[in-house]
């Protein structure tokens, strides 16, 4: 991509779907779309009859019963959402898959669903027609009357939709519904790019939802109409008679280019330009498709990316598969596409709608994750179902051509770059130029070469399980060198619940059993983590984490310099106080740049001085002077920050603390090294012993473990489960990405209500 063209693209960071045939899943999305696998769903006469379909609709010949549908169209993880089963039920379906989407959207992008205060993250989404409101939810007089007229209006009307998820995900930027028809999702992306370009947001959610509930899985052919008479789309294709409705929806997570790769995000492809324009009366009818319309809104979206038609390898067509509309969208490509150049490159054309017919609302953005992922890819998909051309598309004069099966996608001038066309009934015309994803530029994966703490949560422990095997299943697969990407992208990336699991990984180490998950609680957070700073342990301590971590090993090494400052050539036991001090000052340090802060310390012996430096009595240099012998007059003590304990849990007084004397005497007492909780004092939830490791002492069997920095990690990790912990030391993530990882195990429960006998009436 010339550097000239970066700063006006946006870049595509994450997308979350719920698709016919694929779910939530991108890699069975993008599988059927590369093996041209149908999503279609047929349905016999006992299941229609048990939606409440009469007789003379199942028996009329023109009624086909097909149509493209969720799984789980019935289903809504409303626990996660803070929605009791009532307002789930009552809620539109389309947005109850939005939400989904939204929340799987951010995490695929690496940030947590639900957003830090002070965000200026968009929304703008639609939805279709709110069916299940009509056919399912009004008849039920009884639900209606329980409910009462508001809760109907605010869980139903779509007037809602973009504002519901940003209430829930703490989004704060605008928050705008989008409502333009079959065109409606891709119109939100043109939106949201606006958004950012203007630099009113920093990142935006744009996409849509299309559902209805059973009564809808069927339609009507008319010949030269818009449905299919055997319920399979033919685009394109001489046999092309119309298309089938379908259930689904997605969201993108856009960002500023410029912005996405100074933050290391993972950019899946990139917006170059957008446009959207309307037809006006400059067609047959409203309903009817505009050729002019079309092409000013491709020529617009080129000319805004600031490329020539001849840049692009690929249109992702709006494809209807009707009589009408196909030869009408062909005559609007070629006004745009066919050149005179000879050596122009064929020009692939793509439809969705032959997989899994019209997703209404939604086609459009469904169709930029489809083109993304054909990018990602670098492979040009295939049309399903297509045998010959519609000789009225006149292919044959043109360099458009319909792809039969999938193939390597060429580069135009070294980028792959495509379009993708939404047309809304009513003429609201949308075009988006996409071109993949710039090189990934140098940072600092890799650098670390030790374990890896991994953490997950969820809102129950069903689900943290879930999430937990997820993640131990997705590292079999995992490059070492993107380990630490995955450790940071988990815990900076998701939205902290409170059933709670850690791992630690290291990257040639043999898989082990999972450790079951715990509820964390606003109780041991309150209390905390104590220190006891026991002034043992065996030296040099832990290499290895002195190897790995460089803040670690600075403070080890300053504590060692101390010693050539010293009066003469100190003994053995000189040299072992003051790199015991430093020892437990470099474990505080880890701990505190991993979010653990005590709540209490306790020390014996130079420990006792490690507490006391670590509660801001003492500074380093004055502590170290006492373990070198240096007296105890002229040392400045300070109030302590943290409340400090002898051994026996006897409270360390504000007199006691700022008096230099005590800490000298405190340094040369008797002890045992050894590790002994006081049965009186302080109480925090939790205990971690230092000394020249750091050892967790709480209330399940720590994992077994080789080594002190493993230690380290299991104590944060142990801690966090717990509830007790906060954000990294930025510094320790500097250079590591945002990647793609195992996301939410949605628990979908069903919350739908019966189809009521009265709803017979209101079929197709």
């Amino acid at each position: 991509m010339p550097d000239d063209l970066g700063e006006d693209r946006i870049a595509i960071i994450g997308m979350g779907i719920r698709l016919p045939g694929a779910g939530r899943d991108l890699d069975r999305f993008w599988h059927n779309i590369e093996h041209g696998v149908e999503a279609m769903s047929f349905f016999d006469r006992e299941q229609l009859s048990s939606w409440g379909y009469p007789d003379e609709v199942i028996d009329h010949p023109d009624f086909v019963p097909a149509r493209s549908v969720l799984d789980d169209y019935d289903r809504f993880d409303g626990r996660l959402f803070g929605y009791s089963p009532q307002d789930s039920v009552l809620m539109d379906p389309q947005q109850r898959v939005l939400l989904e989407c939204a929340w799987s959207a951010l995490e695929h992008a690496g940030y947590p669903p639900i957003a830090p205060d002070g965000n200026r993250i968009a929304v703008h989404v639609g939805t279709g027609l709110n069916v299940y409101l009509l056919d399912v939810l009004w008849p039920n007089a009884r639900a209606v009357k329980s409910a009462g007229g508001l809760q109907i209006l605010i869980s139903s009307d779509k007037d809602f939709a973009a504002t519901r998820i940003a209430y829930k995900l703490n989004l704060q930027g605008t928050a705008f519904t989008v409502q333009t028809a079959c065109s409606t999702s891709l119109v939100a992306v043109h939106l949201a790019v606006q958004s950012l370009l203007t630099h009113e947001a920093d990142i935006a959610l744009a996409g849509a939802a299309s559902v209805a509930p059973p009564t809808r899985r069927g339609h009507f052919h008319e010949p030269g109409g818009i449905f299919s008479p055997d319920g399979r789309c033919r685009t394109f294709d001489s046999q092309a008679q119309g298309t089938v409705d379908a259930d689904g929806g997605a969201i993108l997570v856009l960002k500023r280019l410029e912005d996405a790769i100074r933050d290391n995000d993972t950019v899946h492809a990139v917006i170059a330009g957008t446009a959207a324009v309307n037809d006006g009366a400059r067609k047959a009818g409203f309903t009817a498709p505009g050729p002019e319309g079309q092409a000013t809104a491709i020529r617009s979206a080129l000319a805004v990316a600031g490329l020539e038609p001849d840049a692009i390898g690929l249109v992702e067509a709006h494809g209807t598969g009707t009589v009408l509309g196909d030869p009408i969208e062909v005559s609007a490509l070629r006004t745009v596409f066919d050149t005179d150049r000879p050596e122009r490159q064929p020009v692939a054309l793509g439809a969705l709608k032959s997989i899994m017919g019209h997703l209404d609302t939604a086609a459009g953005v469904v169709g930029v994750v489809k083109t993304v992922l054909a990018l990602k890819n670098r492979t040009i998909p295939p049309v399903a179902r297509f045998t010959e051309a519609n000789p009225a598309l006149e292919l044959d004069k043109s360099v458009l051509y319909v792809p039969t099966e999938a193939h390597e996608w060429p580069a135009i001038d070294g980028v792959r770059r495509a379009g993708v066309s939404s047309f809304g009934i009513g003429g609201t015309n949308t075009h988006v130029v996409l071109e993949e994803a710039p090189p990934v530029p140098g940072t600092g994966r890799g650098r670390r070469e030790g374990s890896e703490l991994l953490l997950v949560s969820a809102k129950t422990e069903e689900s943290a399980t879930q999430s937990l095997a997820r993640i131990d299943e997705h590292l079999a697969g995992l490059p070492a060198a993107d380990l630490p990407d995955l450790g940071y992208t988990l815990r900076t990336g998701r939205a902290v619940l409170p059933w709670r699991g850690c791992l630690i990984r290291t990257p040639d180490e043999e898989f082990k059993p999972l450790r079951p998950v715990r509820r964390a609680t606003a109780q041991h957070a309150e209390r905390g983590v104590g220190y006891f700073l026991t002034g043992g342990g065996r030296l040099p301590g832990s290499p290895h984490t002195y190897n790995l971590d460089p803040h670690f090993r600075q403070i080890v090494d300053r504590g060692y310099a101390a010693l050539r400052t010293a009066d003469g050539e100190p003994d053995l036991e000189t040299r072992e106080l003051a790199g015991r001090f430093a020892l437990a000052q470099a474990w505080i340090d880890a701990l505190r740049r991993r979010g653990v802060r005590p709540s209490a310390l306790i020390g014996r012996g130079v420990g006792a001085l490690a507490a006391a430096c670590a509660a801001g009595v003492l500074d380093f240099t004055d502590a170290i002077g006492l373990t070198l012998g240096r007296p105890a007059d002229g040392l400045r003590c300070a109030e302590p920050a943290v409340p400090l304990y002898a051994p026996d849990g006897t409270p360390v007084t504000t007199e006691q603390a700022v008096d230099p004397g005590y800490w000298a005497v405190r340094l040369h007492e008797e002890h045992d090294r050894s590790f002994a909780p006081p049965a009186t004092g302080p109480d925090p939830a939790a205990w971690l012993e230092i000394s020249a490791q750091v050892l967790p002492h709480v209330d399940v069997e720590p994992p077994p473990l080789s080594n002190g920095y493993d230690r380290l990690l299991a104590s944060v990790g142990l801690l966090w489960e717990m509830g007790i912990g906060g954000p990294w030391d930025p510094a320790l993530d500097e250079g590591l990405r945002r990647v793609p990882a195992p996301g939410y195990p949605f628990a979908p429960t069903r919350h739908y209500l019966d189809i009521p006998p009265t709803a017979k009436e209101r079929h197709l």
